[in-house]
């Protein structure tokens, strides 16, 4: 039974950040003892220790439309530990003439030994007979702990109704679930592509999509969600007037929310240029006021945690609609890289004091995660019999450029730099990660479900 030892380091525990040393045993944390014989030991002076980052929101190795993910999950896996976070979580979507038990098995076969990191999925049913109830409940016994929902999307057959969604919340509202929600409003969007909108031009996503969608969609899962008294998780926020709705519901009912660094970092200036494709995501990314008053809302507590979004596409898919004698941008696949920018922005934008924005990933990035998906305190945090899940971080080396995807995609963030640098990633124990490389052996992530 391999003991490692951890000494020196400043140790981000959930009360604050301490000099302290750590003990892994048996791919647990224990507590320390200094009768305990270490078989190795790892010097932290000067370096960070977190619990193993979370990014609870990745779109890997599925088909969206026509097109296929970027990122498979060993792809995606790779760039994650490579940046600290050792928990993925994706999405199984059940297909047309699919049941959600093909859906979910063809997700497990998939990702059975390409995974770096430990993995868990949400679900999202898209029809609701008789035998997909009967499945959605088999499922939550084995358990599933989140269901994801959109309130747009209607032509790639993944929309819900709010009507539908009230349903759902009833039947589901005793099943201590979390329900991830897109919130953009399905009938605000289909009333501006009627409008006079020049289809040819990126900017012209921001107009199909104005924040009025997703304000409104906020509102109606709201009011929904105060009715039925289920926890909601409003996933992706790219406007302060949602994100203030959120925090004055929290008065009331359970409801967390997540932001993207794309949200915080680049504004619609990306999309009036001549490759402003690249950048169509949605929610759009908004203008520069909207950005800076979503990040002071950040820095302000709003956002429970940081999430990317994940969802990458190759630079030839990217560009296949530009190919055509008309384009249109609602044909070009929606969606940026962001795994490998996760842990440096969030860094960056609480940055004025090293300790707090260590703090600030520990908490925002670990434990918040972890509690809200329901996988706390197995992992997300530094404590006796947790998964031994850790990120060992030098804040300030030599600058580098941040790097989101290791897959042939443009990147969402050209020109930004980070000094962080992981000096060791560990999975229940296992070495991943030395001094910026994957040094383990064989894959050995595994899924929590």
């Amino acid at each position: 039974m391999k003991t490692t030892l951890i000494k020196n380091g400043l140790v981000c525990f959930e009360d604050g950040v301490h000099r302290s040393d750590i003990f892994i045993q048996n791919g647990k944390f224990i507590n320390a003892d200094t009768d305990i014989k270490a078989d190795e030991i790892i010097d932290a002076a000067g370096l960070y220790v977190l619990p193993g980052m979370i990014d609870i929101h990745t779109h890997l190795d599925d088909s969206i439309g026509k097109y296929y993910l970027a990122d498979t999950y060993k792809s995606g896996s790779e760039i994650a530990i490579l940046n600290g976070i050792t928990t993925l979580f994706t999405f199984i979507t059940q297909g047309k003439n699919e049941s959600l038990n093909q859906a979910i098995e063809k997700a497990k076969l998939k990702s059975n030994g390409n995974s770096y990191c430990d993995l868990m999925w949400h679900l999202t049913p898209t029809s609701f007979d008789e035998n997909t109830w009967k499945e959605i409940y088999d499922f939550i016994k084995k358990g599933f702990k989140t269901f994801k929902f959109y309130t747009t999307y209607e032509n790639a057959g993944i929309y819900t109704s709010y009507e539908t969604l009230e349903m759902i919340f009833e039947k589901l509202k005793n099943k201590n679930l979390t329900f991830l929600i897109h919130c953009e409003d399905n009938n605000i969007i289909k009333e501006e592509a009627r409008k006079n909108i020049d289809f040819t031009k990126a900017f012209a996503h921001t107009l199909l999509r104005p924040k009025e969608a997703e304000i409104t969609a906020i509102k109606k899962l709201i009011g929904i969600a105060k009715k039925h008294k289920v926890k909601l998780h409003i996933v992706h926020v790219s406007t302060p007037e949602g994100a203030e709705l959120i925090n004055e519901a929290r008065k009331e009912i359970v409801i967390t929310c997540e932001t993207a660094p794309h949200y915080l970092f680049l504004s619609d200036e990306y999309l009036k240029k001549e490759n402003g494709y690249r950048w169509i995501c949605s929610p759009p990314i908004r203008d520069e006021k909207n950005m800076f008053e979503l990040k002071n809302k950040a820095r302000e507590g709003y956002f429970n945690i940081y999430a990317t979004d994940h969802c990458a596409f190759l630079k030839k898919d990217k560009d296949e609609e530009l190919k055509t004698t008309k384009p249109d941008i609602r044909n070009i696949p929606n969606g940026l890289a962001g795994i490998g920018a996760l842990s440096h922005l969030i860094f960056k934008l609480y940055s004025d004091n090293f300790n707090d924005a260590i703090f600030e990933l520990s908490r925002r990035l670990s434990a918040n995660p972890a509690k809200i998906t329901g996988i706390y305190p197995q992992k997300g945090v530094i404590r006796n019999g947790s998964d031994a899940d850790l990120v060992i971080l030098n804040s300030n080396c030599n600058e580098r450029n941040i790097k989101s995807s290791l897959s042939d995609v443009y990147e969402t963030y050209p020109g930004f730099k980070t000094k962080l640098s992981f000096k060791n990633v560990f999975v229940r124990g296992e070495k991943i990660v030395e001094n910026d490389l994957i040094v383990a052996k064989e894959i050995c992530g595994k899924s929590l479900i």
